[in-house]
């Protein structure tokens, strides 16, 4: 019978080997793992997340996963979530049901958890099987703009959006500073290896509504993390500060996950996200939606 284990530290290094070429993209190999290694020693990584290994009778590992912990909220219940990444099973052992079996355990090790959470790269399907719902997922695309934007203060240090509250049937997760830092760390890592210039800064701040973002060299964008909108009226100058930042560094456009309506901005263009789509597995009764799905809660 297979056995669900949580990985060493040389456990997770020869996973990376094999993963390489999974999510690699972009990069050496020794960039990869050094990628992965500095994502986990990460102040967030370190005590969000665990790596699962499932593995056979004689310990060899058919599959793996990570899960990472967040604090969460349905309504006013203030618990923790799940987030599940990373997971692979090597080409010769697919289609045996590792992952699925793997999962089950996952979810069964985990604490209580109000729900658990992960980004699809592989449609919704396989997913929906296990009991998981898809959130609509649509994204809008700005162009770069290089007039600069007026009375917006520059973040260098990134703070939580702050978002109104859920109704009572709402799953939210905590999208937390050390959670942005996570995704500002993965771009540093790009940046040193992929030889781009730094950004100056990472985030905008009218009024008290913040904007915070990163750029993603690897699709040649500036993702927009969060949006904290305390007045409606600053939005468009919130935007307009992630285009510019967007030109100031080469980046032809910027990208925003959905969580409101965006199309009224001068050159934005919506499009249905056929990729990372966010789904969620309802673990206590209530749950009906996950919202407020923004891309710093990625993992």
């Amino acid at each position: 019978m297979p056995k669900l284990t949580i990985a060493s530290p040389t456990e997770q290094v020869l996973r990376d080997e094999l993963t390489f070429s999974a999510w690699g993209d972009g990069l050496t190999r020794e960039q990869f793992l050094e990628r992965e290694k500095r994502l986990r020693a990460h102040p967030w990584a370190a005590k969000a997340l665990t790596t699962w290994l499932w593995r056979d009778v004689s310990g060899v590992t058919l599959a793996s996963c990570e899960a990472f912990l967040d604090e969460a909220k349905v309504g006013p219940q203030v618990g923790t979530a799940a987030t599940i990444a990373s997971v692979f099973t090597e080409p010769s052992l697919r289609n045996q049901g590792h992952a699925t079996n793997m999962l089950a355990a996952v979810f069964e090790k985990l604490p209580t958890v109000l729900a658990v959470t992960l980004f699809s790269e592989i449609g919704t399907e396989y997913y929906q099987r296990l009991g998981f719902w898809p959130v609509p997922a649509f994204d809008t695309f700005l162009p770069a703009r290089a007039e600069e934007p007026e009375g917006v203060q520059w973040l260098r240090s990134l703070s939580a959006p702050l978002h109104a509250e859920a109704d009572e049937h709402t799953l939210r997760l905590t999208l937390c500073a050390e959670r942005l830092d996570w995704h500002l760390e993965r771009e540093r890592l790009y940046t040193e290896a992929l030889g781009k210039t730094a950004l100056e800064h990472h985030g905008a701040r009218v009024g008290e509504s913040t904007i915070t973002w990163t750029a993603h060299w690897k699709t040649n964008e500036l993702q927009v993390l969060s949006v904290g909108v305390r007045d409606p009226r600053h939005l468009p100058a919130l935007l307009h500060a992630a285009a510019h930042a967007a030109h100031r560094c080469g980046l032809p456009k910027v990208r925003v996950w959905e969580t409101m309506d965006l199309t009224g901005l001068p050159g934005a263009r919506r499009v249905p996200r056929t990729d990372e789509i966010a789904m969620f597995l309802p673990r206590v009764p209530g749950v009906q939606a996950w919202t407020m799905v923004e891309r710093g809660l990625w993992a």
